[in-house]
């Protein structure tokens, strides 16, 4: 019996070895728990401008903490509860906090802000994300109420989408929202562990994923990002690894695995890409973000079924 644990334990190793292979060159870290200046508490979601600086929203630390593109420590201010954080267009960016989503400048001014707790339009219960479209219009995930809110860049309420439920259109737990270059909005749905995909009105396009640890299935998939090739980058929290997709579902690669050096994760929640491709993730329960290069063009897909062979 011991022999066959050690081998399996040693099968384990190789296939997380395999899937690592897979994945972008790891750049950077930082991080590391505690509430001083470039130390997080569970940080949940980031955003990231063309150039590559980074908005991390600290949320038990109560702030928002901004970044050079290696993790140089630039700057913060004070937001009960940041959590989701979106970058507009004009450079503005958008926090979700409490009850409210918040709109700062750059290096933090407020601007303004909206909501209030309830269910009527233009209320949440608990906006974990916000993200914003090309014009400008801002998407927020009302996780509490089960759907998305979309506002104009002053907050004006515009439309909604979503009810409780596992159906086409559904959430249980949204806990991230994306705009992808199209204009299309995908939807990360923790519970019911897949990504949802609509037009910018709500309209419902596609959607994939199930809970498993096989490719396409997912474990708490957080925010993905889609990257300047077109590629979806998801975060599968529960599975501690990144898998990558074409738009329409199709698996690419996998990377990660659970451990605390460079390339695993614990929880990772968010990704972003800069406008090279480059990749930031919110590795959540290590309380750091971690950095990698842009993917490279993949020259086979990873195949499950020919990596459980192999480790047979």
């Amino acid at each position: 019996m011991m022999r066959r644990i050690l081998l399996c334990a040693g099968g384990i190793a190789l296939f997380a070895a395999a899937v690592a292979a897979d994945g972008p060159a790891f750049i950077t870290a930082w991080g590391g728990f505690g509430t001083a200046a470039g130390q997080f508490e569970y940080p949940h979601h980031l955003a990231v401008t063309p150039t590559g600086e980074v908005y991390v929203g600290d949320v038990l630390n109560n702030r928002v903490q901004r970044f050079s593109s290696v993790g140089a420590y630039l700057g913060e201010w004070p937001l009960s509860g940041a959590d989701g954080v979106a970058i507009a267009p004009d450079g503005s960016v958008y926090v979700t906090g409490g009850s409210f989503v918040y709109k700062f400048t750059s290096t933090g001014e407020p601007i303004l802000s909206w909501g209030g707790a309830g269910t009527g339009d233009g209320q949440f219960q608990f906006p974990v994300d916000v993200a914003v479209d090309a014009s400008g219009a801002v998407y927020v995930a009302d996780l509490g109420n089960k759907r998305i809110q979309k506002f104009t860049s002053v907050g004006a309420y515009l439309t909604q989408w979503g009810t409780p439920g596992s159906g086409d259109g559904q959430f249980q737990i949204p806990i991230g929202v994306l705009v992808d270059p199209a204009g299309n909005v995908w939807v990360a749905d923790a519970q019911n562990n897949r990504l949802q995909k609509f037009s910018n009105t709500g309209a419902f396009l596609f959607g994939f994923g199930s809970l498993g640890t096989g490719p396409g299935e997912w474990d708490s998939p957080g925010r993905p990002c889609v990257d300047p090739d077109g590629n979806l980058v998801v975060p599968d929290g529960g599975n501690h690894r990144i898998q990558v997709y074409a738009q329409d579902g199709q698996f690419k690669l996998q990377w990660g695995g659970p451990g605390t050096a460079p390339g695993l994760f614990n929880h990772p929640i968010t990704v972003a890409a800069d406008e090279s491709g480059a990749l930031y993730i919110t590795d959540k329960d290590n309380h750091r973000i971690q950095k990698f290069a842009a993917l490279a063009t993949p020259t086979r897909a990873a195949s499950w079924g020919a990596l459980k062979r192999r480790f047979r």
